[in-house]
């Protein structure tokens, strides 16, 4: 058998053939080799795989077990070599021309027994599952590591490190998360109790930015202006106030404006209880109201907008 050639080899070739071909039907089990001329059939086989996966290990053993196991056993084969990805219900039945309920049933027992594994649609090898989880777990490690300023890395990252299906990546997180071996916060996850690690410098900085913006009200500086003070340097600084942002703690309501949490609550608190005397505001009456000037209540009507505490109608905004 040479397996040297692209995907597999079927036959036994002679060492003498210096002409011919192999003809492959993938939606049929015999195959032939031919001689060009004269066109004579010098041999003939049967097509053990017709969907070959590159660069696979132990296909010897591989195509043995297809020609001589049991259906149960050549679809564990087919399952395991399929890695963390799986093989699906569908690619399973173009694999093997079997029914998909003849394939569910020749599989209860492993399924059963926890060697095979199904999610949704996909028939998972439960080894190669757990080598997905500890590769997972690996990965978010690793994270903690490089960035002790962020508190955990985000899904669609971690997913593209691990280049796995979405289903499988859901079900991998899903049985961490039960474990108690993973924790995820939204779209982040992080270890069970890895939190943001930060140095003596780096807890001031954050303190001094949140209470610069704080004790700001709705006339803000600009964040570049806040961090220029700081004793860290600038990528350190970025990572605060993306902390901060993820907190929110600050809420960024433009490109340019940076405003505190506490700023803004506040706000909406005032523009909800002026509905009480006049159900509109303008412009010109929201400086009035606040104190700030036209760079600053532009973005910030905006803001009341997106939140729904106000809404615009022509050069007014309504009151919700």
């Amino acid at each position: 058998m040479d397996t040297k050639c692209e995907g597999y080899a079927f036959l036994q070739l002679c060492p003498e053939l210096r002409c011919g071909f192999i003809a492959i039907n993938q939606h049929a089990a015999a195959t032939a080799l031919r001689q060009f001329s004269p066109v004579v059939t010098i041999a003939g086989g049967v097509v053990l795989d017709a969907t070959p996966i590159a660069k696979m290990k132990n296909v010897p053993e591989f195509l043995k077990l297809l020609e001589g196991g049991s259906p149960e056993q050549m679809l564990e084969a087919r399952i395991a070599r399929r890695g963390h990805n799986g093989l699906t219900l569908p690619q399973a039945t173009i694999e093997t021309g079997l029914r998909p309920q003849y394939i569910l049933q020749q599989l209860a027992g492993p399924v059963q027994k926890g060697t095979v594994r199904r999610v949704a649609d996909t028939l998972l090898n439960a080894s190669s599952l757990d080598q997905l989880m500890s590769s997972l777990l690996n990965e978010v490690s690793e994270f903690h590591k490089k960035n002790p300023l962020v508190a955990g890395i985000s899904k669609e990252e971690l997913r593209d490190k691990l280049q796995v299906s979405g289903e499988i990546f859901a079900a991998a997180i899903d049985t961490l998360f039960r474990e108690k071996r993973l924790q995820v916060a939204g779209e982040l996850v992080h270890l069970p109790g890895r939190g943001v690690v930060m140095k003596d410098e780096e807890a001031e900085s954050k303190k001094i930015i949140e209470q610069a913006f704080a004790a700001a009200g709705l006339k803000v500086p600009s964040l570049k202006e806040v961090l220029a003070g700081l004793k860290v340097d600038k990528v350190r600084a970025q990572k605060i106030v993306t902390l901060l942002l993820r907190d929110r703690s600050l809420v960024k309501i433009s490109d340019d404006l940076v405003f505190h949490q506490s700023v803004l609550a506040d706000l909406r608190r005032k523009i909800a209880a002026l509905k009480a005397t006049t159900p509109k505001i303008d412009v010109a009456r929201f400086k009035d109201l606040t104190g700030v000037s036209r760079k600053y209540a532009i973005p910030l009507l905006e803001y009341l907008d997106r939140e729904h505490i106000t809404r615009r109608v022509g050069d007014e905004r309504v009151i919700l």
